[in-house]
């Protein structure tokens, strides 16, 4: 090479991501963000009132968040890593229905704790939201655990993959509708009995 020409450079590298650095200041503004959203929802939350709350200014929500809908993502994201935590809390080595049955426990807990989360995370979105394509496959990660649990109650049939998903799916709109009257006191969320009963009988199990 001559001395007049020069080594090629490497092109630059991609701008690492704020939301990825986590400062005090991240941390401070999400932190704002889930205080208001669990005490008020989704009316409640304001890129103003984060901030203030927080004790930042406006232009660190949107140079860390992007603004509101950055803050709804992470508190989206955060909501599949509740529920996703408290499923891979409960034992693999359990009996099969006894695995299912705590799954749900554990879903309804989640959706009974965390109303404004779970609401979010099943579609109650604000203006142009729309969680991003990685975080709904993280959302729709979190019911391979019932499919997985589902086939192994599930007598073994040449079928049984499908009807796991089939019956797992069935098992998910129970729990969803049950949390949904819970939420409004249409029935008392408590009864884990009636709950156990219904998933035996999507399981096709005696609970006599």
């Amino acid at each position: 090479m001559k001395p007049s020409q020069r080594a090629p450079q490497p092109p630059p590298s991609a701008p690492t991501s704020s939301r990825a650095i986590v400062d005090p200041a991240t941390t401070a503004l999400l932190a704002a963000a889930r205080e208001i959203f669990e005490a008020g929802g989704l009316p409640e939350l304001s890129v103003r009132r984060v901030a203030e709350m927080a004790g930042c200014t406006t232009m660190q929500v949107y140079s860390r968040f992007g603004g509101k809908d950055g803050l709804l993502q992470a508190l989206f994201d955060e909501g599949f890593e509740a529920l996703s935590s408290a499923q891979q809390a409960v034992p693999k080595a359990l009996p099969a229905q006894e695995r299912v049955r705590r799954l749900c426990h554990e879903y309804l807990r989640i959706a009974a704790e965390r109303p404004h989360h779970y609401a979010l995370m099943l579609g109650a979105h604000s203006g142009d939201f729309k969680p991003p394509q990685a975080s709904h496959e993280r959302a729709l990660a979190t019911l391979a655990h019932l499919v997985n649990a589902v086939g192994q109650a599930l007598p073994p049939t040449l079928d049984r993959e499908q009807r796991a998903s089939e019956v797992a799916h069935q098992i998910l709109a129970f729990c969803h509708g049950w949390a949904m009257l819970s939420a409004t006191r249409i029935v008392e969320g408590s009864r884990t009995l009636v709950v156990d009963r219904a998933v035996a009988a999507l399981l096709g199990k005696d609970t006599a």
